[in-house]
C-alpha cells in the first residue's frame, strides 16, 4: 500500500477492488491521500526559480579587456625576500586573464600596471574594482585637472571606472572569482 499512495486515486480504487468492493470508495480514496503526509510531500510543486539576468557588460559583443575587472593578489615572496603583489585584469565578455606585477601597493604602482597592460592589450572602456585604496587613489589621480599628470596618462582618461561599495564584499564576482 505505501508504494501506491503518490500513483493516484484511480490505480489506488482499481488495487482496493481487486480484493474490496466499498461504498463511496472514490470519495474514500480521495480523503485518505489528501491527509497522507507523504502524498502531500510528494505531489508538491517545485520551486522554480527565475534566474536573473547576466550584467549588460558580461553579455555584449566587446573587444577582449575593452571591459575589465582588476583585482590585486599577494603578497608572494621573491628568492631574494621581496614582496611582490599581482594585478589581475580579468576581462567581463570572454574571461580572459592578464596578470601584473607590481612592487607595492600604491596608487602610481597601479598606474604604471595599468599603462603596461593598456600598451600591450588597448584601452579599456570599463574598469570594475573593489574599493581598495590603490584603485580609488589611482581614479582620483586621473580626474585631477593637474596637466602634466593628463598628458603623462592622456590614453587612460576616457576610462570609466565603477568601484563596489565599501562595506560589500560580497560584489565583484565575475573578476574576484578568477583571482
Amino acid at each position: 500500500m505505501r508504494r501506491i499512495r503518490t500513483e493516484g486515486v484511480q490505480t489506488l480504487i482499481n488495487i482496493l477492488r481487486e480484493t474490496f468492493w466499498s461504498l463511496r470508495e472514490r470519495k474514500s480514496v480521495r480523503r485518505v491521500i489528501s491527509d497522507c503526509v507523504i502524498c502531500k510531500r510528494y505531489s508538491s510543486k517545485k520551486l522554480e526559480c527565475v534566474t536573473a539576468p547576466l550584467p549588460d557588460n558580461s553579455v555584449r559583443d566587446a573587444a577582449v579587456f575593452q571591459i575589465t575587472g582588476t583585482d590585486t593578489a599577494g603578497p608572494l615572496f621573491l628568492k631574494d625576500n621581496q614582496k611582490i603583489w599581482v594585478l589581475l585584469f580579468t576581462c567581463a565578455v570572454y574571461r580572459a586573464v592578464h596578470l601584473e606585477l607590481m612592487p607595492v601597493v600604491s596608487a602610481e604602482a597601479f598606474l604604471t600596471a595599468l599603462r603596461m597592460f593598456i600598451a600591450r592589450r588597448g584601452r579599456c572602456s570599463t574598469i570594475y574594482c573593489d574599493n581598495g585604496t590603490n584603485f580609488v587613489g589611482a581614479a582620483n589621480t586621473l580626474r585631477s585637472p593637474d596637466w602634466e599628470k593628463v598628458i603623462e596618462y592622456g590614453t587612460v582618461n576616457a576610462i570609466d571606472w565603477k568601484f563596489n561599495p565599501p562595506t560589500a564584499a560580497w560584489w565583484g564576482g565575475w573578476w574576484e572569482r578568477l583571482s
